[in-house]
């Protein structure tokens, strides 16, 4: 893989991505471990909010990156 090649929106993309799951990653484990939840609701709260984080940060990271 060419790191070189990359275009703008690939590199945003990559990292909301990342953003998105650090977020959704500790959501989950706060929601489980932090509050008294079900392990399938942590699960779901967590993902859920990666994804609105995703949608969020990528619009950001590629006006900043264009």
């Amino acid at each position: 893989m060419d790191l070189d090649s990359w275009q703008p929106r690939d590199i945003a993309r990559r990292l909301a991505t990342v953003v998105a799951s650090l977020i959704g990653v500790t959501a989950f484990l706060a929601l489980w471990l932090g509050l008294p939840t079900h392990f399938l609701l942590a699960m779901l709260g967590g993902g859920g909010l990666g994804f609105l984080s995703f949608l969020l940060v990528h619009p950001l990271l590629r006006a900043f990156y264009r």
